[in-house]
């Protein structure tokens, strides 16, 4: 077994493809397949279902990719030492964020972090968090921002900041009277939420009033953007965490109304993986959201109700 095979296994297990993954190591398409063919012939298992397209890892294919980045890192590692360079970051870097989070913190926090490390090389995805944790776990991503205390082995959970939710009430609803709305009184027939599997949606759930009553239009969606004007456009209401609030237009601030105490709200959580060569860089992009979240603008009227932590 060598490094180079390693190499070519994590670059086979992310292209999905021989063509591609042998373009990516300046191998013939063959001579890649060789190489992977000896090592799962060394480790007495078979590492790739060939039939299936994408190419996809088998079970204990994708154990092996995941511990085959692990040692990579860690050669890096070496290397940095050998050359007096650890602590000096560059090259990729790949932060997963839940889209509740990416479209109000990225396009400050990304200038920023570009900022402070000019030799990374950043590269940014919106994913639910599963998918985060699933591919920090495989090596795949570097870091995530997630909304959900998520604790599993090998990853690193560090809360950055709590907020508060908000509702967005349409002028046609009885609530939108009331200054402030306690959460037992938002009733669930009347709120619309994003689609099944984002965290958010359950956070909702868990606050709203449930009905009986079904909703003559039913909608999934996976963006806020997308649930405020369904309330303009249809009626209802729905809830906006804090650090959606700074995007929202003027003539829009009419329609929030805080939540009464016990209120609702959400801890944000920075996760990475545990030793990671590049754990410090990991670190700072969670500094630099709480900097960011702490100067996030609020409409008029609306007090700071979230906290650092």
């Amino acid at each position: 077994m060598t490094l180079e095979q390693l190499r070519y296994l994590v670059a086979l297990a992310e292209e999905g493809s021989f063509t591609r993954a042998a373009e990516r190591v300046y191998l013939t398409q063959p001579a890649l397949s060789v190489q992977i063919r000896r090592l799962e012939e060394e480790l007495g298992v078979r590492l790739f279902e060939r039939a299936r397209r994408p190419l996809e890892p088998t079970e204990v294919g994708w154990a092996v990719v995941a511990q085959a980045r692990r040692v990579l890192e860690e050669v890096e590692r070496l290397k940095a030492l050998a050359r007096g360079e650890e602590g000096v970051f560059q090259g990729p870097f790949r932060i997963g964020v839940i889209p509740t989070l990416a479209p109000y913190l990225l396009p400050r926090l990304l200038p920023r972090l570009n900022e402070r490390w000019p030799g990374l090389e950043l590269s940014v995805r919106e994913e639910l968090t599963p998918g985060i944790l699933q591919a920090l776990l495989e090596g795949r991503l570097d870091a995530g921002l997630i909304g959900t205390p998520e604790r599993l082995a090998g990853l690193e959970l560090t809360p950055l900041f709590e907020e508060s939710f908000v509702a967005y009430v349409a002028p046609s609803h009885p609530l939108y009277a009331r200054p402030a709305l306690h959460p037992l009184e938002i009733p669930l027939e009347d709120t619309w939420v994003l689609s099944e599997g984002h965290c958010f949606r359950e956070q909702i759930l868990s606050v709203c009033r449930p009905g009986l009553p079904r909703r003559r239009v039913e909608f999934q969606s996976g963006d806020l953007e997308t649930l405020v004007h369904l309330v303009e456009e249809v009626g209802g209401l729905t809830l906006l965490p804090e650090v959606a609030l700074w995007t929202l237009a003027e003539p829009r601030w009419t329609r929030l109304r805080p939540l009464a105490p016990p209120g609702a709200g959400r801890t944000v959580y920075l996760v990475c993986r545990e030793g990671a060569l590049k754990r410090p860089v990991a670190q700072a992009l969670g500094e630099e959201a709480r900097w960011v979240f702490q100067r996030l603008e609020r409409p008029p009227g609306l007090a700071r109700e979230g906290r650092l932590l």
